[in-house]
Order: structure tokens, then sequence, then C-alpha cells
């Protein structure tokens, strides 16, 4: 069996600086912070009590959306110890020192930091080049809503990454299966991942379905385009087409 072993065993390995640079902006623009201001801010009263009720272990009915990005804060929480004993009664109330502030807002901000090199690879899979990449990505940086609804216990830098990564991964998914050399295996991969974040969005907000509608029509042009073609060798690529198109709707 060591024969089989040849050495020396090395690795190597293609690193985007840029993209760990607006990754790592990313990541210092959201979680930097973010335990201040020690106080509810906005809709933090709202989401607060569905967290509280989940530590608790209090059975109950969510009648105001989709429960997945109720739970995502809740992990926050649960890793963080809270214990769910706090009164989520007004807008600025002062969090008391059994409640940690920074666990209950980690989840949006780590979601809102990863939207950003979302951005940039979901650019670079449209087809444009890495500096017009780099320039989306830097949008989504410094934009200030992004940032505020990323640095704080709500919901739309949940579904913001959702949304992205639905998309990019798609693209990814269509890209593999259009290139000269398709990767089967990956790109499948990819299509999973997509109906997954699909899911996910949907899951956090209603208005995620709208994305997932997107979706399936780009999937339906898609297979649309490639039945029309009549320089295909085969009927392989149609047969993966329409088995996409399938899936993307099953999942």
């Amino acid at each position: 069996m060591v024969g089989f072993i040849k050495l020396p065993i090395t690795l190597k390995a293609e690193i985007n600086l840029v993209l760990v640079a607006v990754t790592g902006l990313g990541l210092v623009t959201r979680l930097w912070g973010i335990h201040f201001p020690k106080a509810v801010v906005f809709d933090e009263v709202y989401y607060g009590q569905f967290v509280s009720l989940y530590m608790k272990q209090v059975f109950f009915i969510d009648d105001s959306g989709p429960p997945l990005g109720h739970m995502i804060l809740a992990l926050g929480a649960y890793l963080g110890g809270f214990d769910g004993n706090f009164q989520w009664n007004r807008i600025g109330a002062e969090y008391s020192s059994n409640v940690p502030v920074w666990s209950l807002r980690v989840m949006p901000a780590l979601m809102g930091a990863l939207s950003v090199p979302l951005g940039y690879q979901l650019v670079v899979e449209l087809g444009y080049s890495h500096l017009t990449a780099l320039v989306a990505s830097l949008l989504l940086l410094m934009e200030n809503s992004l940032i505020v609804q990323a640095r704080f216990m709500l919901l739309e830098s949940v579904l913001v990454f959702f949304l992205l990564l639905a998309v990019f991964s798609y693209l990814k998914f269509h890209n593999a299966s259009s290139s000269s050399t398709p990767g089967p295996s990956s790109a499948w991969a990819w299509l999973i991942l997509c109906g997954v974040a699909c899911a996910g969005a949907v899951g956090v907000k209603y208005t995620g379905l709208f994305t997932y509608l997107l979706l399936l029509s780009i999937a339906g042009v898609h297979t649309w385009q490639i039945i029309g073609d009549r320089r295909l060798p085969s009927v392989s690529s149609l047969q993966r087409r329409i088995h996409s198109f399938i899936t993307l709707h099953m999942i």
C-alpha cells in the first residue's frame, strides 16, 4: 500500500486576496461593537419575545410568519447562554446583565457579513470582470441600510443572505452544466444548495418566494433554449436541464 503513495505530498491552492479582503471588511463592519447600544432597538422588541419563548421552551403558535428566522435568532441566543428572562415591553429598554447582547445579534451580523463576498461571487458568475465584482461588493459593504440591519437582532440580513446564496448557487449550477467539460456531481450539488437556500429564504419571510419563482422561471427559459438548440450532439444536456427544472421545482 505504501508503494502507491508518491512522495513528497504537496498541496497547491489559489487564494483570491480581493475576496478575502472584502470578506474581512464585511466581518469587521458587521461584527465590531454590535453589543452597543445595550438597549432594545426597533423590532428587537418584537423578535426578542419569540426568542425568549424558544429559550424557555414554551409552546406557542407563531402566526406572524415563517419560523425559521426566529429560530436562527434563537440559535445565537442559545449559544450565548440566554435563559429567556427579559421583559420585551418597549423600545429603548436597557438590557439586563443576564442578556448576552452580542450573541443575540451575532447571527444576523454573520449573515450580513457573508452577503458581501456572496455579492462578489455572484457578479463573477454572471460573467463580469473581477473589477466589476469588486465594485459590487464594495457597494454592498458600504450600504448604510444593510450595515444597520445586520448589526441588530433583525431578519432582513438573514433574508438577503439566503436570497444571494440561492441566486449564486443557481448560477454556479448553470455555468457548470453549460461548460464544455461539465462536472455532473458538483453541478447537482450547487442545484441542491440553491433549493435549500430558496427554502431558507421562504422560511425567513414569505417575500423570499419571489426569488424562488424568479429562479424557477430562469431555469424554464434555460431549458427551453436547449430544446430549441439543434446543435446539441445528444440529448444528455437536455435531460440534465429538464431534471434540474423538475428538481428545483420539487425542492
